[in-house]
Parts: structure tokens; sequence; C-alpha cells
């Protein structure tokens, strides 16, 4: 997700060496992007402060051909940006993410500055090199591409760190998997699931229940688990178990 130098770009260097990058809107343009076969994708998934990033799980459920190739997790520095000669701040712009990050800070602060959500955080930094009177948060990297003053770093409410993942449609395989599952409405109905990992001896990373959408009270569960001893063979083998015992399932792949 661009413009350059959001936390996303900065993620997509980590992971990959001297990508070309293209730069998109939104989260869902980069899953069209993987789905018609033009490239791997990057996406946020999963911030310590604010959890899980509601637009990447949608579309990890709705693209049923793209999996999760690999993933990098980058520790955040959120810094308050400003243009040269700024001495007046009454907007403060930024990603919705960045900015609940930095709740307390802004409103300790700034408790008189305008909040703006924007598309991103270099989007944020844009927009305030033609403002006089604004400020945005994002990393101070991208600061310097735009020719901006950090006013100040590591304004977050605690430690930060974002959990960013690569999109393909080729399948790979790794020391991790993820999927996602939906169980029948009644009771017990997801303790046969947990059994299934428990006898495997399998590590679960993350669990995490969402409402599928599609009714008031369903859910589907997205999780993440360590492969441990299992081979690839023994892998597909469990989740085969888990598929049958489900009313939904997608394998995200192994990476």
């Amino acid at each position: 997700m661009g413009p350059k130098g959001t936390f996303t770009d900065l993620a997509a260097k980590k992971l990959f060496k001297n990508p070309e990058t293209i730069y998109y809107d939104s989260v869902e343009d980069v899953f069209k992007f993987v789905d018609e076969g033009r490239g791997l994708g990057v996406a946020a998934v999963e911030n310590s402060l604010e959890g899980s990033i509601r637009e990447t799980l949608e579309s990890l459920m709705n693209y049923e051909k793209i999996k999760i190739c690999g993933e990098v997790t980058l520790d955040i520095n959120m810094c308050l940006i400003k243009k040269k000669g700024t001495t007046e701040i009454k907007h403060i712009l930024s990603h919705p993410h960045a900015l609940a990050q930095c709740r307390g800070y802004l409103r300790r602060e700034y408790p008189k500055a305008e909040q703006h959500a924007v598309e991103s955080t270099a989007t944020a930094m844009q927009r305030v090199t033609i403002m006089k009177d604004a400020a945005a948060i994002g990393s101070k990297e991208t600061a310097e591409i735009y020719g901006l003053d950090v006013a100040g770093e590591n304004i977050q409410d605690d430690f930060s760190q974002t959990r960013f993942i690569s999109i393909s449609k080729k399948e790979c395989w790794g020391k991790k998997t993820s999927i996602i599952f939906a169980v029948k409405d009644e009771p017990g109905a997801l303790y046969p699931l947990l059994k299934i990992f428990s006898d495997s001896n399998i590590n679960l990373t993350k669990i995490e229940s969402r409402p599928s959408r599609k009714k008031l009270g369903e859910y589907v569960f997205y999780v993440d688990f360590e492969n441990g001893s299992l081979d690839k063979a023994g892998v597909e083998k469990m989740l085969l178990r888990i598929r049958e015992r489900t009313t939904y399932f997608k394998s995200l792949g192994s990476y």
C-alpha cells in the first residue's frame, strides 16, 4: 500500500531484495493485483497495540487463490512530522491505526488539534507538505523522503510492532501455517478442533474470531500455528481432519 514511504513499503524492502515496487491506495487493491497474477503483494496483518488489520483478514478470506508466502515483523517508531518552520499545529494527519497507537500522546500534547484519518502515513506527509499548520504521524524514513522535519520520536503509547505478510498465488512451504475456518453454532463445537492441535503437539501462535459478515452471531476463526515436528504430509493430513469438522475452511498456506 502506497504511496512511497509507508510502513508497508519499508516491510517490502525487508522481505525482498531490490524489489520493483508498485503502489496502490488500498489493501484490497494489492490483493487484486496478486489475484490477477501480476506479482507478489505485501500487507500489514497485525499490530501489537491495535490488533489485527480488518481489511487484510477479510481479503485473505475473500480471495480464494491467494496464499501467504512470507512474513516480517517491524518495530514501529511513530514520529511527529512537520514542515520546516511550522510553529503552530492545528491539524494532525495519519492512518487510523497510527492515530490510535498515539492516542495518549495526542491527548496530552495536542488536545485541541483536529485529527484527520487518511489512507496511509505517507499520504499524510504528502498533504502536510502543502499545509501551514499541520503535522503528520509516521516514520522518520518517510519524513526524509518528503523533506520534512521530525518533531518527536517514539510517540506511540507503548512499544509497538507490526507484522506484515507477503502474498502470492503460488503455494510455498515453511515452518508456520495459517488457516481460516468456521464451525457449527453449537456448544463445544470448537473443542474437537483444538484437541486435534493438542494431540499433534502443535503450538498455536494465534487464534482470533471475527464476524463472518453474513449473519449476526456467526463467526470465523483465524489460526496461526507452528508446524513443529510435522513434515508437509503430516500438516496436510492434520488439515484434512480439521476440514472434515468445519462448515467453512481455507488454508492460507505454509511459509
